[in-house]
Formats: C-alpha cells, structure tokens, sequence
C-alpha cells in the first residue's frame, strides 16, 4: 500500500474550514502536499490531531491554514484534541528570525489592529522533550476558511522553541492557565466552545476521520458526524474523569484477540482494564509491557536495543492477520487493526537490514505497538486510522465505529442541541462490568504461524519453537543491523511524536483544589498520594532513543515518564523484581534471628547460626566479635539473597537486598543511613511486648525518608503473646493505620503456623528447620469464624485507605484476593497502611510467608520516587529514575575499613556503575576510579564488574564522606544525606601508653569518618581529649573496639553531659570597649538588650535595630559574629548557651581606632556583663528512658526511677511491665548494673534524648562551683 519516498521528504496536509451554520456544523477538510522537511519536531503536543499527515516520514502531526488578526495572517497551525489553547509563536521569536524560520507561519501582533494582551506572562506550557512556549495570552479575530470568531482567546508565544502553533480543541481544563493558577474558574471558552457560543455548531462536539495510512485526505466535522465515513454500528461508551475532572479521552480498553489464517487466540494482561487515552497524532500506539509482549510474540516482532522499540521485518505489511481491539466490557464495540497499519517505515530513505537472527537479510521497519509501563495507556494513529471517533465533550461519550477507508460519499448529520447525544449512536451495554477482572493465562499463540506466513516471511520464529520475543533479549546484546548513518539516526529522533506533559496533570492539579477525588477503572492507576512527590499519571507518547541519545536527552531535562518509557521489557522485568529491604525493630525483638532465617530459607547460607555465638559460630550477621558476646547488633549489616516466589504458578525469583539494623538507640546512626536508602522495610516487634521505645524510634525514622513497611510480629510461641494488641499497639501509637493478614493457628507454645486470611488458607512448616512450607485450603474448626472476623476487619482497614476497595464495600461486594493483594499494595506503598505478619523465627515458622510479602507489598526501586538536587538550578528538585541507560547517580551512604582500605557502600538511584569507570565527587568535584565493586555478605566479599541501577554495592579505593553524591560529571546534581542527631553523653580520654598515640590517632580518625554521631574535640582550658556520642553504651564500645582492634589500653575520665546555658529574663546593657596600647586602639560602643528567645526555645537570635548609622553595616556583621562566638562558650559552665536573643539598638565608633575585632570582642564582654544580670541558669539534658522488666521487679524498679527522674507512663503486661521517665542523664550514669542488680539481670532499658529543661539548683551551683575551681586552677599553673 505504501509509495516509497525519498530520504528528508516530508509532507503536511494543509486544510480548510467550511462553515455550514444553517447546518449547526464547521467541516475542515485537509489535503496532503510534499515540501522539503525541514521540521524540527513534526509531531503533535498532547493530543488528538485533525487529519493523516504524512505518514512516510513525519507521521503523526495534522496541520491546517487559519487566519488571524486585522488584516489577516496566514498560519499553518497543528491540530490538538487532547489540549486546550490555540498558540501562535510571535514573529519576533528568535526561532523565527534565525536561520531555521517558522516555516508554517508566525504571528505579528504589531501588525493586528484588533490584538489585545489580555493575561501578560500567563501563557507558559512545556513539553516532554524539554521544548517549550512562554508568552502572552491574547484575544483577536480567528478565522477558519468561512467561519468567523472575532474575540478568540489565544497564547503568543514569545519565548518558544517550538516553530509552528498549535489549536486545541480538548476539555478545557487542558488550557495551561489552569494547569498554572491551579484554578479551575480561570478557564476560557475554547474553540469548539466558542463556535457554539458564536452559533457555529450546537454542541462542544466533533468528529475525527482519519482515513487510511497512505490516503491524502481526512476530516475533523465539528459539531456533527458524517454516517458515511464509518461503517457498522456506531456506538456510545464513557469517558472516565481523573480526579472527578474531564480533561483527557480516557476510555476503557477491556479485551485483545489476535486473528490469522492459522487461527485465533485471546490475549490478555493483569491491567484489564485498560485505561488508554484515544490519542491520535500519537504515532504509535503504547500497551502494559505483558500485553505487548504477547502481541509482539504473535507477529514475530523483536525488541531493539538499538532503536529502543520493537521492529519488524516489513514484508510483515502484507499479512492478513489482524488484532480486535474490544472496548466498555464484554458487550462493547470493537476495532479490527490490520497489519498493514500496524507495520511503518523506520526512514523515508534506505530501511535498516537485519544481520542476523531469524529474519537476516530483510528489511526492518516499525511496529505500531510498543510497551510503557504506566497508565493511562495510548492509542495511538496506529490504531485510530481504523476507527471513527466521534468526541462530546457536554455528555462526556466517545462514538466510535469501524471506519471506511476512502470512502468519498458524505451525509453529515448536526448535534440537535448543546445536550443531545451522538447521531445514529446506540449505547455499548452493560458498562458497569468494565471492572470484571478477566482470567490471565498465556495464548497459544495459535494465530503466530499465520501472521508471518501469509506475509511470505520465511525463517522467521512463528509459533512457540521458539519465538523472536524469547530471543529478543540475547539477541539484543549485539548489533543485528546494518550500519546506519548518523543522519539517519538523527532522522529518526525528529520523526518521533513529542506531546505535552503538562495538560494532564495540570488539570488533575487543579481539579485537586476543589477537593474531588478519583476512582480508577479498576485498574492499578495511582492518583494522588501521601508522598512528597508522587509519580505523575500522564499519558504521554515518547520518542524512542539509543543509549547515548538517551543520556543526552536526560542532561537536557528528560521526564521521569519519558525515560521510564524507554526501559526495554528486560530491564522493567529486573526492576520489578527487584527489593531493597531493612530489618528494624526494637532491642530484642528478634531482628537479627528473622534475619539469619531469611538468609538460610533463601540458600543463602547452609545453616542457622544464633545470636550470642552459643554455638561458637554466631549469627552470620553480627560478625564483630563484640556484637556475637553482647548479643546486640552494633552494625548495620548488608547482605543480598534471592527468593523464588510462585506467582500463577510460575516460579519468579526475587533479588532482595537486605540490611541487618541495630535496635540500640546509641546505634541509631546505622538505623538513620539504611532509612536512608533502603525503598522498603520489615519492622519487627515483640509478641509480648508490641510497641517499645525504640519501635517508635525507627517508626519515626521510616517517616522522616517515607519508606513503606510491612510488620511481622515475632516470638509468637512465648508467653503472654498476643498479636492483636500488638496490631492495636501499632494502629494507635504509631498512627499509622494496620490489619492483621493472617492469625495464628495455636497460642504460646502451641503455635503451629498462621492462616492466610487473603487466600483463606492455612500455612505450616515442616521439616528440619522448617524448610518445607505446608500449604492447605482446611481451615481449623475452632478458628474460621475468627478468620472470617479479621478478614473483614481487614477489608474494612484498607476501605479507609484505598479508594477501590472503599468502593466496592460501599456496594457490598466482597473483594477477589487478588483485588486484596493489589490495595495492600497501593496502600502500603503510598504510606498509609502496613500489614502485619506473625511467626516465630527462633523455633522456624512462618519466616517464608514473610519473604513473600515483601515481594508482594513492598516497593521495587521503580516504584518510589527518589529526588536530587540541580545545583545548576538554585538546587531545585529533580526525579531520578532507575533505568541503566541514564548518567549514573549514587549516593554513598556507609564508609567501613577493612584490610583492604576504605569500603564505601553506594546505593544506585540512576545509571549503572562499571568496575573501572570515572566518577565525580560532587561536594568535593574530585575525580575518582572504581577500581573494585563488590556485593556485601556481612562481612564477606563477592566481586562483581557491573551494578545496575536501583542496585546497593560497595567499592574500593574512593576517598569520601558518608553522604557524598557521585555522578558521571554530566549531571550537576547532589543528593541530601541522612539526618544526624546531636550527641548526648562525652567523657575524656588518653592512651595509657604515649606509644600508643599514633594507633590511637589512626582509630579516632577511623571511627569519626565511619560514624557521624562520634565525635571527638581537644579541650582548650583542659587540654584533654573529649570523644562525645550517643550514650554510655556508645562510647564503650569504642574504648573496647580501641582495646581489641587497635591494642591502645585507654584511661577514660568521668562522662561529661552536654549541659546547655540559657537565660530566663530581659537584661539591658550599654558596653564600652576602649584600650590604647601604643598606636591605634581598640574603640566599640554597642548598647541594647538580651532576652529570651520566644520563637525558639533552642536557637539564638540576633538583631540589629541601630538607625542612623551610628554602627556601620560592617561593624553590625562584625558584632552578631561575636554573638554567636560568645554562645559557643557561655559564662557559667563553657558550655553552649541556647534559646537567647540580643538586640543591639545603638552604639559609637572612632574614626581611627574602631574595627571589627573591636565590634566583635565588645559584643562578647557586653553579653557576658548583661548575662549576669539575666537571670542565666544551667540546662540539662532530659532522656526519654524505658525500662522492661519483670512484673515482680516492679517495685524495685519503682524506687530507682524515683531518685532519677519523673515516671511518665506505666504498662503493665501478663508477665512484664514497661516504665516510660524522663531522667536527667547526669543521673543516668552507671544506671545499667543497678538494673542489672535490682531485676536480678531481667530488666533492660534504652534512652534517647528528649529534650532541655533547667537542672536543679543546688546542681547547678555545685556545677558552678565546679568550673570555676578548674578555671582557678589552670590560671595558676
């Protein structure tokens, strides 16, 4: 059917409007002519276009004459149906006066005696390839061949890169004034609104004929339809909202079959149904990754890493197989697609050659059906030149119809009024079961052998022996065309379809401020959500690049949507399947123990080690010898496994990246960084004791790097164990809402295994160490009523969270499990629910259950969105989107040392890092070589040569910070490191032996590069060395790490609390500063007054109010740099002073002798005078502090609490109670072995800081008292 053309000749259809107003219709009519192509983006923005245009080489962009301004100007502008503004670019625009010129036409308003500005500044679209038009909007008469608007408002753009304009005809709320003020009320009437307000056309209506691929003629018929341009029954389905607002052709796509001479076959995808925008002007169309796969392995299509699409041997235009498109459910219309619309030409000059594989030696071209991985989906021309679409923007309806190609009879029948239906259209039935979930099973594929044989393709893979699509990928490792010139790839680039980004989400943006909501076709489209940046839900069509194009694409300003729409299946494949994971729990609860379990069920090691070393092995993860005597974890501790999972069953296997965290809150620091680049986590609480003091902790730090969790409640075969309260514990102390997907079978000791309350199904272990996992649909007698109960409890949880499942329960219809599975999914990823688990990983049960739901609830690394910052845009937020192919971004988020130099542990947001490549430090700007990257065991090493993106890894050799971001020196990004609490507790310290000061050196620098929150400083009065962290615990285990690792005794000083200083009372001063010691002096006079700070408790805050210049701006700096020197060492201890204010309001200066070290050091002295009479007094450091110990050791733990603080809140459990206090640290001191004493060894305690309150007198006298002595001290030395 189609002419060859040559290479670079391009062709639009240049139309006119005929306006029949006795009719209530404007018909444009288009026709083709060639010219030389010399347009940079020939494809439409965002929509819908008017007719076929060229559709060898520049497919996908309908263009017609219009007219505007008095006297009228001719432009050539491209038809839109899915936005909302005609824009024009202004003749002015550099665009249009450099060499390349606005070919099609540009507008002067200069020249327009009826133009005017109506909204400066207001018009500002933007597009998906970086391209964009600013400007102005502006009203002025509009001409479409007879029909006349004489105030069409319309965007000037001044500011473009885009050479030709567009005219809209979609919803409204497309128009990019809304999308911009995020007001709906500032829509203005659009074209087809505007000709039916002019009396044009009776209704925002119209309809689209297409014709066929090679045919030189189409029509857009606004305001009617023409019966004679389709053929069969016109029928009527619904257009779906997003978010309660029209702004988009969004209908349901609900079946595909495959037809052939060889038979037929039905296809199918777990997205049924489909929510696809009808998108014409799209040249292609784009389907769920599943279904075109199938499609692809039916026509012998294969993937081209080359091209980054699938292609096709052309002959395959010939075929007489066909694909039925099937629309609004079972009873709805339906479009046959034949492969001579489906097969395109790559290039309009010489067609690439395949060079090996099944189809050597033939022609390959473009298949019109490609993959993209997120709704709403696209049909594209590929498709729409089979159909009639007719468009009702009042009823909100789609006509559509099988077309007639050719045809060149008309009847074109009006819409009676503004709110009748579609002419000669009937209703598709039953519509309300667009939400039936079909059945998902794999085709036999019985069409295969006919699509490519009765196209003459011979050696091709028909059939299932075996199939292009099973070799796609081993095949696209190496180059299988000819070589193609770099003009012609370049070609290709500017052959792809570009639309806006914007409109869509602009709308959804907008309808957002009127506070509607959105409920999806029953799909898994996510709209809206609780995280900071959720992915945007955009029906864009993308152009398709080579690795390189892409790279340079994305330094450019390429979209998330756009570059997660290149990732081949392959990669999409690996992504999913692939988890990052932390284990996190309070002190105790088991983490390590679930975590050595996980390592064993996934072969990851050959047998289970306990924590504690009781069997003189130890825990593979706590591989520090301390750690294996204390029975605590210290380190963070990173391992990797794979789990395979049967998934309709099929086994899919699972990559899990897993880091082991501390409970201990003076290791919370290892907690903070795994938060920080983990994309999911498994939190671990207590059977018995549920929510603890530290739960809250990593539930708080879960929060601050929003990363979803799913719970499991361990130790269930101890005493007293009780999930439902822990259930209840989490719903109410973490506020975060949460439902039990399963219960246990048996209590305490009793406990046998758990039933699946999703699948209604009950899971045990057997065999040694609970290796083989029992599956059986026989509920226990005594426990389905209870499973019935916690089911619909379940149901009734995530109706508060999902919005499908909301629905279905408003209408009383129970949910499908897998329609469970896929709301816990959203819901947990989305932050807004966290199912819970239960077992025992000591005693070997239900651990596997577990690993399955991380596979299923917890996100892969596509599906959270991560962000850096672009320094070279004032550090504004960009997504990073894990695809291999991309400029590399990581961030380096651990430093250890080891035998080998410094191991620095990498996560991989973008790109993929290779075993010696060049990366950029970017705090530093530093170069450096990976010379060596390995996966971490715990303390075990497995080298690899490439990590990909998404992927944890650690690497040799790079000298860095914990929380420097690496690139490829072509992205000037930096990602925000972790959160690093201040340290609570100090003490001094000294090797024993001066001969150990090197050694000693050598650790201290180790330990503060390794862990943030240690720190270590000299003393200037006592000249000792003071190492600070986060409680006793913390620094201990340095002193015995400086013992063992590093054979330095130390001699440590009594621990020093981090007391603050702060003043209670308003206090004036008026300071003179004058001394003359031979030459110029010192001079500074600064009056005013100190207070406290009422804003904030713990900042300090200087202001200036000096009027009439009496300081000088110089002297002013000069004097807060002063202020806040002095509150660096405050009067009564040394130490911080907090929460004060000082306001300077006036002052002198002399001509010779004053500067600004006078200014400086006569602010210090001012505020050390002022500070006496300030009322300062002595802050100490309150900590939050939680004791669990035996009920019977209840009063002894009582007394104790008592002399250190206030009891805040009691527990009392079945066999342990928990104490919350507030206690002064200075107090704490040495608490653990009166503990120990009082509890007989049972009791245990954690504390974090909480906050600043004034210590007692007589403590800070004695304090005072204290300081001053050592200060007396050392002046006499």
């Amino acid at each position: 059917m189609k002419a060859d053309l040559a290479l670079l000749v391009g062709s639009w259809l240049a139309g006119t409007a005929r306006a029949q107003p006795n009719n209530g219709v404007v018909e444009w009519k288009i026709q083709k002519r060639k010219q030389p192509q010399d347009l940079k983006r020939l494809g439409r923005r965002d929509g819908t276009y008017e007719e076929v245009i060229k559709n060898e080489d520049a497919r996908g962009g309908y263009f017609a004459t219009c007219r505007l301004g008095t006297p009228a100007q001719d432009l050539t502008l491209q038809l839109d149906t899915g936005s909302s503004d005609i824009w024009v670019p202004d003749s002015s625009a550099k665009i249009c006066t450099d060499s390349r010129g606005c070919d099609l036409g540009a507008f002067s308003p200069s020249k327009s005696t009826t133009y005017e500005t109506v909204g400066q500044n207001d018009f500002d679209i933007s597009y998906v390839d970086g391209s964009s038009s600013k400007g102005d909007y502006f009203t002025d008469v509009f001409e479409i061949g007879g029909a006349t608007l004489n105030n069409m408002t319309m965007g000037l753009g001044i500011k473009t890169d885009i050479a030709y304009g567009l005219v809209g005809v979609g919803y409204a709320l497309n128009e990019a004034i809304v999308g911009n003020s995020q007001d709906t009320s500032s829509a203005y009437p659009n074209l087809p609104v505007n000709m039916m307000e002019e009396g044009l056309i009776n209704t925002v209506a119209y309809s689209l004929w297409l014709n066929d691929l090679d045919a030189s003629s189409g029509n857009i018929l606004f305001g009617g339809i023409d019966t004679e341009k389709y053929h069969g029954d016109l029928t009527k389905i619904k257009i779906y909202p997003v978010q309660s607002a029209y702004t988009a052709f969004l209908v349901a796509f609900t079946s595909l079959e495959a037809y052939s001479p060889s038979g037929s076959d039905t296809l199918t995808s777990s997205s049924f149904p489909i929510p696809v925008v009808l998108d014409s002007g799209t040249t292609l169309s784009y389907l769920p990754t599943d279904l075109a796969s199938q499609v692809w392995k039916e026509v012998g299509a294969i993937y081209s890493s080359q091209f980054q699409l699938a292609v096709i041997p052309c002959k395959m235009r010939n075929s007489q197989g066909y694909f039925s498109f099937g629309f609004a459910g079972p009873s709805g219309p339906r479009i046959n697609v034949t492969m001579d619309e489906l097969v395109l030409d790559l290039t309009g000059g010489q067609p690439p050659v395949f060079n090996n594989g099944p189809y050597r030696g033939l022609d390959a071209c473009e298949f019109g059906i490609q993959n993209f991985t997120s709704a709403p989906y696209l049909l594209g021309d590929t498709f729409l030149r089979s159909a009639y679409v007719v468009y009702d923007l009042v009823n909100n309806q789609i006509g559509i119809a099988p077309t007639d190609f050719n045809s060149t009879r008309s009847n074109i029948v009006a819409f009676a009024s503004k709110s009748a239906q579609i002419p000669s259209a009937t209703t598709a039935p039953d519509q309300s079961k667009v939400t039936d979930l079909p059945s998902v099973t794999s085709p036999a594929y019985a069409a295969s052998p006919g699509f490519t044989d009765s196209a003459g393709v011979k050696g091709s893979a028909s059939g299932l022996s075996p199939s292009p699509i099973e070799r796609t990928f081993a095949w696209s490792s190496h180059s299988f065309f000819l070589a193609i010139p770099y003009s012609l790839v370049s070609l290709l680039a500017k052959m792809r379809v570009i639309r806006a980004a914007a409109s869509l989400n602009s709308a959804r943006a907008a309808a957002a401020q009127q506070g509607v909501r959105y409920y999806s076709l029953g799909s898994r489209v996510a709209v809206g959500s609780v995280c900071p940046a959720p992915p945007r839900w955009t029906a864009s069509s993308l152009r398709e690049f080579s690795s390189e194009q892409a790279k340079e694409q994305a330094a450019a300003g390429m979209t998330v949507e756009a570059a997660a729409a290149r990732m081949s299946p392959e990669e999409l494949k690996r992504l999913s399947q692939v988890r990052n994971i932390g284990i996190a729990a309070h002190i105790d609860s088991g983490k390590t123990t679930v975590t050595e379990r996980i390592l064993y069920y996934t072969g990851r090691t050959n047998a289970i080690h306990e924590v504690r070393g009781r069997d003189g092995v130890g825990a593979k993860m706590d591989s520090m010898e301390l750690e294996r005597e204390r029975g605590i974890t210290i380190q963070s501790a990173a391992t990797f496994a794979d789990w395979t999972k049967k998934e309709n069953g099929v086994d899919e296997k699972y990559h899990i990246n897993l880091i082991d965290t501390p409970g201990h809150i003076d290791f919370t620091i290892e907690v903070e960084r795994a938060m920080r680049v983990l994309d999911g986590a498994v939190m671990v609480l207590c059977a018995v004791s549920g929510v603890q003091s530290q739960t809250i902790t990593v539930d708080r730090q879960m929060k601050r790097y929003n990363v979803p969790r799913v719970s499991f409640v361990n130790k269930m075969d101890r005493m007293g164990a009780n999930p439902f309260r822990v259930v209840d514990m989490i719903n109410k102390k973490l506020k975060i809402p949460a439902a039990a997907i399963q219960i246990p079978i048996g209590s305490e000791k009793e406990f046998e295994g758990v039933v699946d309350l999703i699948e209604m199904r009950s899971i045990r272990n057997e065999g040694q160490r609970g290796i083989n996992v029992k599956v059986s649909k026989d509920i226990p007698e005594d426990l389905k009523e209870l499973a019935q109960q916690k089911r619909q409890e379940l149901i009734e949880k995530l109706a508060d969270v999902d919005d499908e499942i909301a629905e279905l329960f408003l209408e009383e219809i129970t949910p499908t499990p897998q329609q469970i599975k896929a709301a816990i999914r959203r819901a947990t990823i989305g932050l807004k629910f966290t199912p819970v688990m239960m077992g025992t990983a000591l005693a070997d049960k239900s651990v596997q259950p577990m690993l399955d739901a991380v596979c299923d609830y917890l996100p892969n690394p596509n599906d959270v969105i991560n962000t850096a910052l672009d320094r070279s845009k004032g550090e504004e937020s960009v997504s990073l989107v894990p695809y291999n192919s991309l400029p590399f971004v990581g961030l380096a988020f651990k430093l250890e040392e080891n035998p080998y130099g410094q191991l620095t542990y990498i996560r991989v947001y973008q790109g993929s890092l290779k075993k010696g490549t060049y990366l950029f430090n970017s705090r530093t700007n530093k170069k450096v070589r990976i010379p060596r990257i390995v996966r971490m065991h715990s303390n075990e090493m497995e080298d690899v040569n490439e990590i990909g993106a998404g992927e944890i890894c650690a690497v040799f050799g790079v000298d860095c910070a914990s929380g420097d971001t690496f690139t490829d020196g072509k992205l000037p990004y930096s990602m925000s490191s972790m959160f690093v609490p201040d340290a609570v507790m100090s003490l001094s310290i000294k090797p024993k032996k001066s001969s150990d000061a090197d050694n000693f050196s050598k650790a201290m620098n180790r330990f503060m590069r390794e862990d943030p929150t240690f720190r270590l400083h000299v003393d200037e009065e006592s000249e000792e060395t003071i190492i600070s962290g986060m409680g006793e615990l913390h620094l201990e285990v340095y002193v015995e790490r400086l013992r063992r690792e590093y054979k330095v005794e130390c001699e440590t000083g009594q621990p020093r609390v981090a007391y603050r200083e702060a003043i209670t009372q308003r206090a004036d001063f008026d300071y003179l500063l004058r001394r003359q010691t031979g030459g110029p002096g010192d001079y500074a006079r600064v009056m005013g007054w100190i207070e406290p700070n009422e804003e904030h408790a713990e900042k300090n805050k200087f202001e200036s109010r000096v009027v009439g210049g009496n300081i000088p701006d110089k002297y002013l700096s000069a004097c807060e740099k002063g202020f806040a020197e002095v509150c660096e060492k405050g009067p009564l201890l040394g130490h911080k002073v907090i929460g004060a204010s000082m306001v300077v309001t006036d002052g002198a200066t002399h001509v010779t002798d004053s500067s600004d070290y006078a200014f400086n050091l006569a602010t210090q002295l001012a505020f050390k005078k002022a500070f006496e009479d300030s009322g300062g007094i002595v802050l100490e450091p309150l900590m939050k502090t939680t004791i669990t110990s035996p009920v019977e050791f209840q009063g002894s733990v009582l007394m104790l609490m008592n002399k250190r603080g206030t009891i805040v809140d009691t527990e009392v459990g079945a066999d342990e109670f928990t104490m919350i206090a507030d206690c002064s640290l200075n107090a704490m001191f040495g608490f653990s072995s009166h503990l120990r004493a009082a509890t007989q060894g049972k009791g245990e305690f954690s504390m974090e800081f909480s906050h600043y309150a004034p210590a007692p007198p007589h403590l800070q006298k004695e304090l005072v008292a204290k300081h001053q002595k050592e200060l007396e001290a050392k002046r006499t030395k």
